[in-house]
């Protein structure tokens, strides 16, 4: 997701008449703003992928508050990557941007689908953990590969024998049931992050500098009123 948003100052100081307080009021608006929009991304995202999003999905997206009212500099990002040597969340920045779909790891050369109403997902529609290592085990009623007489890659994949009998032991026919012959594929933009978050920008960012505003001129009263 990349957003870029650049605030004017200058309309800051135009709206007000004590405009000691902008800097600080600015940074405490933009850390305002910034935080309850990612809340505002993490709702919404739900709304936009089937059965909603993981908990893990929605930890990518991140803030990095500004520190000082001296540099008015923060960011409203995800974060693709965790504690791993490759890109955990890969997958979020398909979600957001739309394009080209890859393996998760750099040790997993094809990509792993499961075929919709064949095999078991969880309510996000992924494979639970371990899911294909349990069925590949499982080498009476599943097994991985190519058919015979079948050719090319879009045919490998993990294929159950159906209608097994004592006559027909290894199955009357075969379905496949996870497809993986694909070392990459495309996908749409499913979730329009950049387009939410402006929009909440132009809704509540000034409305959250006129809150902090007001907070910053009464905090620089109670230090004055000390002072003297």
């Amino acid at each position: 997701m990349k957003a870029t948003i650049r605030i004017d100052i200058d309309s800051a100081y135009n709206m007000v008449n004590q405009q000691r307080q902008v800097p600080y009021a600015m940074k405490e608006t933009m850390n305002e703003w910034m935080f309850s929009t990612n809340k505002v991304l993490k709702s919404k995202i739900d709304n936009y992928l089937e059965g909603g999003a993981e908990n893990f999905t929605k930890s990518g997206f991140r803030v990095d508050r500004v520190k000082y009212k001296t540099n008015l500099y923060g960011r409203l990002y995800i974060s693709l990557q965790r504690n791993k040597p490759y890109l955990d969340r890969y997958y979020l920045k398909n979600i957001i941007e739309g394009g080209k779909v890859l393996p998760p790891r750099p040790d997993r050369k094809k990509l792993m689908q499961p075929i919709k109403g064949r095999v078991d997902v969880n309510n996000k529609g992924n494979l639970r953990k371990r899911k294909f290592a349990s069925l590949r085990s499982q080498e009476n009623k599943y097994f991985y590969g190519i058919p015979k007489g079948r050719e090319g890659e879009n045919y490998r994949g993990l294929w159950q024998r159906v209608g097994k009998t004592k006559k027909a032991p290894n199955g009357r026919s075969i379905k496949m049931i996870i497809a993986l012959g694909k070392r990459s594929r495309y996908t749409k933009r499913l979730y329009p992050a950049a387009r939410i978050a402006m929009a909440e920008y132009k809704k509540n960012f000034w409305r959250h500098f006129a809150i902090q505003y007001r907070k910053a001129i009464r905090t620089g009263k109670k230090i004055s009123l000390s002072k003297s």
